[in-house]
């Protein structure tokens, strides 16, 4: 068990490569066991950090913060110390846990969100990760043959704002892998967390890809433990693709 997050290298070698985290999910699905990829980045660690790791004031000073009490686009409004707590609770059950690389140049954030405030915060809390990758491993999935070929003639469900739009790319994009969307559903805030859980006891699928921000750690973690899932926190990656973004280059089948 990895019971530290890594202090002075690019990539401790406990971490998962993204193959290796590619090839866990497929082992998931032969095996239909529960599988649940969480992933920590500047956001979450803010949320981590409220009060007990950095004064609430500083934490609303972030620019995140910000955006989190202006906006929709962060699916939450800080302060907000029952979120924090469900994020403690769900990255201590998680399987997997993505976290910032040291000196980390692909998370464009500043550099005392990412890391060394990672290591603050599992300290603590008392937060000893089962296995770490980088949390970037939602984007590089989708580059590799092997992920597309795992989700071959599976039962997807997609939760996000972005669910429908996501499943037409994949249909048009992947349409000889013979994925089946049987359920999308659009998911804005973190209020919606329980009615999500609802929703989803009776649908039947293979696994589940979450981009709903800080609340997709939760809802991964807890759709694995309570509902038997295979729940991956997708991130950016599905608007990314829809929008064609240089920060997720999608394996492309018709390329040669």
């Amino acid at each position: 068990m990895i019971t530290d997050v890594p202090k002075s290298s690019q990539k401790s070698e406990d971490m998962l490569t993204t193959m290796e985290v590619i090839e866990k999910v497929g082992e998931a699905l032969v095996e239909r066991r529960p599988l649940s990829v969480v992933r920590v980045g500047d956001g979450e660690n803010l949320c981590l950090s409220q009060y007990k790791v950095w004064p609430i004031r500083k934490v609303l000073s972030t620019r995140w913060a910000r955006l989190s009490r202006s906006t929709n686009w962060k699916g939450v409004r800080l302060p907000n110390v029952r979120l924090r707590d469900e994020l403690i609770t769900s990255i201590k059950k998680a399987d997997i846990v993505g976290i910032p690389y040291y000196k980390d140049k692909e998370i464009l954030a500043k550099q005392g969100h990412l890391l060394s405030l990672t290591q603050r915060c599992f300290e603590q809390y008392n937060i000893h990760p089962k296995q770490l990758c980088h949390t970037f491993v939602n984007r590089h999935m989708v580059e590799y043959p092997l992920f597309w070929e795992t989700l071959r003639s599976k039962r997807i469900v997609v939760i996000s704002r972005w669910a429908n739009k996501f499943k037409n790319l994949v249909g048009k994009k992947y349409k000889d892998f013979d994925i089946s969307f049987v359920k999308a559903i659009r998911m804005n805030n973190y209020r919606e967390i329980p009615a999500v859980l609802e929703k989803m006891k009776a649908v039947e699928c293979d696994i589940v890809f979450i981009s709903a921000g800080v609340s997709a750690v939760i809802l991964a973690q807890r759709l694995a433990e309570e509902q038997g899932r295979i729940a991956i926190d997708f991130g950016k990656s599905a608007i990314f693709m829809i929008s064609g973004n240089h920060k997720v280059r999608p394996w492309d089948p018709k390329a040669k």
